[in-house]
């Protein structure tokens, strides 16, 4: 058994007597395996950043548990958590890429077709479009795409998606800063 932070990771987390212990046991997690549970993510994944990022939440979720008196293995409870937030990511991804896919097709069919090659334009400028979000980590597209196509306020976003207005801002921020970047020629 693997011991870290005085914890030995393999006892069951109902030895623990307060949140105080639940605590240090998570951040001998984070010390012990946080550098193989984001490897394990950014093999699932295309950057870095989001592995980081998920096994951020992976460990803020694991410390939301009230029942952790339940939990017989904790890293594996962990890498659990991690699986579920990157399913949770590819659902959005799809979503995202749907809605996205839908709008432009409203858009098309609202279009003039007397002019072909308005079509034209308008479909390059699409798929334009969808490769400089899908860029994106897969957070900072759902806030961009939430506020600006769906019109969601910054608290509303943060609700739905379970992060700060704050964080909705910085990642609206980088999405628009990303955007303007890359889409600058289609002005």
């Amino acid at each position: 058994m693997k011991v870290v932070g005085g914890f030995d990771l393999g006892l069951a987390m109902d030895h623990l007597r307060n949140d105080n212990e639940t605590n240090r046991l998570v951040e001998g997690l984070a010390r012990g395996c946080g550098s193989d549970l984001v490897r394990f993510i950014a093999r699932r994944l295309r950057s870095a950043a989001d592995a980081r990022d998920v096994a951020h939440e992976a460990y803020i979720r694991l410390l939301r548990v009230e029942r952790k008196d339940l939990i017989r293995d904790p890293r594996a409870y962990l890498y659990r958590i991690a699986v579920n937030i990157l399913y949770e990511f590819e659902l959005k991804k799809k979503a995202d890429a749907m809605g996205l896919a839908r709008c432009a097709e409203c858009q098309l069919a609202e279009g003039d077709f007397s002019h072909p090659e308005h079509d034209v334009e308008a479909l390059q400028a699409r798929k334009r479009i969808e490769a400089v979000l899908a860029e994106l980590s897969p957070r900072c597209r759902a806030v961009f795409i939430l506020y600006r196509r769906d019109g969601l306020s910054y608290k509303e976003i943060g609700a739905r998606i379970g992060i700060s207005t704050n964080m909705v801002k910085k990642y609206l921020a980088r999405g628009l800063r990303h955007c303007r970047e890359h889409l600058a020629e289609l002005r």
